[in-house]
């Protein structure tokens, strides 16, 4: 990886390849890294802009295909290959950027940006490998190089999710949702908020104030069913708990405190609320019923189906967020000393990017589990983490554990309950905290059959586990960063066990 260049209106990757497959032939066919590439996908080669909490993807022409270099069907050994990729324009200020690879070659990190100009005459060899010997320099031709849409069209924010017993935040550079468990709100079946209820919304209510844009309305509230009852009752249900919840943070209903709180704490809430939300936001709220699960309700086991289910009971608040030098400056009450958050990615601490890593350090930890009801059995090693901006960064080596059994490749079988990841199952927590750091999405939610699916910062490897003949296969997983102070996590690998693992 050389760097990326600034142009006016792209930003222009450049690297080189070179074919190290020994062969009596003069050339090898195909490239594993190549297969998901530039023939057309956009994601085989992601730039990460991990301080500004930013995803770009390579943008794509009039025929669909990824803008830069035409990758040639055969590759001569010992030949080095130019190659450009083109992308959306990254911000004047980002000097460092990573690079995500669909291959086993993994990330990159510490790509420097650079201005440039285009050059006045583009590369174009045809890639035959007829043409090229060993040792040739070679720059590959350049497809059709003009987007089909606005560059902003492939250029997605990162969306940091942490969880906690009664909630999930999910927080990206501009907005935030905050996912209440219904179950904490609100008596099976019911629209009354409990008793509970009241101390998690003054939380809310308080971080609401510290954090959000009034000028950049509405505060969004949207309820969410489980899949038992009919679609009219669950749709009822959502709206009235939508509505329930907007009554306590409203003005107009901030009185409301006084049925779960004491009269001195009812009237310090309502006095907060009435000055701080009820006059300065406006508010939004609707309901969804059943028809947006996070999970899928429908497994085998009864366990899994109530998880799931439960899952799916929430109240989802949502609202853009005050530039970060703005963040927190509200009294929350709290005894926070302002160096527990806060960076360009909202919600994580925020170190520089990450400098590139030539190996990954020694392993700290090995662990053993199985998939298809113990059928597939595999080792993880797992190295030490490392800060990349906003995200702490994991890295694993996955080898099979012997016997015939595997995972086939179309089986996702660590993704959890967030449906399109692939390592989603893992999370992360620092000691003294209650906070687990869950993953770091792509973009929003997508529809995915019958649950709503995401695009998660990992590796993205077809095949992610090997089979009993390939060699260990190595991988990387991105999760939200805990506080500049942290030097140690504790990593759930479920089903491979608990680490302990430094921060490097």
């Amino acid at each position: 990886m050389h760097h990326v260049e600034r142009w006016e209106d792209r930003s222009v990757l450049r690297f080189t390849v070179n074919a190290l497959e020994e062969t009596d032939e003069s050339y090898v066919l195909g490239l594993d890294a190549f297969n998901r590439s530039l023939a057309g996908s956009n994601y085989a080669f992601e730039l990460i802009d991990p301080v500004g909490g930013m995803h770009y993807a390579p943008m794509q022409n009039s025929d669909e295909q990824s803008i830069g270099s035409i990758m040639p069907d055969a590759w001569v050994p010992e030949a080095d290959y130019e190659i450009e990729l083109h992308y959306p324009p990254v911000p004047e200020d980002v000097d460092r950027v990573s690079l995500h690879t669909s291959s086993t070659a993994g990330e990159f990190t510490g790509i420097p940006v650079i201005d440039a100009e285009p050059p006045e005459q583009p590369p174009s060899h045809d890639g035959k490998h007829g043409d090229i010997e060993p040792g040739d320099t070679v720059e590959l031709q350049l497809r059709d190089h003009q987007p089909a849409a606005d560059p902003e069209e492939w250029a997605n924010e990162l969306h940091a999710i942490t969880e906690e017993s009664d909630r999930t935040r999910t927080d990206g550079t501009g907005q935030r949702t905050v996912g209440l468990h219904a179950d904490v709100l609100f008596e099976f079946d019911e629209a009354e908020l409990t008793g509970e209820a009241a101390d998690v919304l003054t939380e809310i209510a308080d971080e609401t104030r510290a954090d959000a844009d009034p000028d950049e309305p509405p505060i969004a509230i949207v309820g969410h069913t489980d899949g038992q009852g009919s679609d009219d009752y669950n749709q009822a249900l959502s709206e009235e708990r939508a509505e329930a919840v907007h009554e306590f943070l409203s003005e107009e209903r901030a009185e409301a405190v006084h049925e779960f709180l004491s009269e001195e704490r009812a009237e310090a809430v309502h006095e907060c609320l009435s000055e701080e939300l009820g006059d300065d936001y406006e508010y939004e709220t609707e309901g969804r019923g059943a028809d947006e699960p996070v999970a899928d309700e429908s497994g085998d086991e009864e366990n899994d189906v109530e998880e799931a289910q439960a899952a799916n009971r929430r109240v989802e608040i949502s609202y853009r967020l005050l530039a970060e030098a703005e963040r927190g400056e509200a009294d929350t009450g709290g005894d926070d000393d302002g160096d527990g958050g806060g960076g360009s990615a909202a919600g994580a601490d925020v170190a520089p990017p990450a400098p590139f890593r030539e190996d990954d350090g020694e392993v700290v930890d090995s662990g053993s589990g199985t998939f298809l009801n113990g059928n597939a059995a595999y080792n993880v090693h797992v190295h030490p983490m490392y800060r990349d901006g906003a995200y702490l960064v994991g890295v694993f080596e996955f080898e099979h554990g012997g016997g015939s059994g595997a995972v086939p490749p179309i089986s996702n079988v660590m993704a959890g309950e967030y449906g399109g990841g692939q390592f989603t199952r893992f999370s992360v927590s620092a000691e003294g905290t209650d906070e687990v750091l869950r993953a770091v999405r792509i973009g929003d939610l997508e529809q995915d059959g019958d649950t709503d699916a995401g695009t998660y910062l990992s590796s993205r490897y077809f095949n992610t586990l090997p089979k009993s003949d390939e060699d260990p296969k190595r991988m990387f997983a991105y999760f939200p960063a805990p506080t500049g102070d942290v030097d140690e996590v504790t990593l759930d690998a479920d089903p491979f066990g608990e680490f302990t693992v430094p921060i490097e």
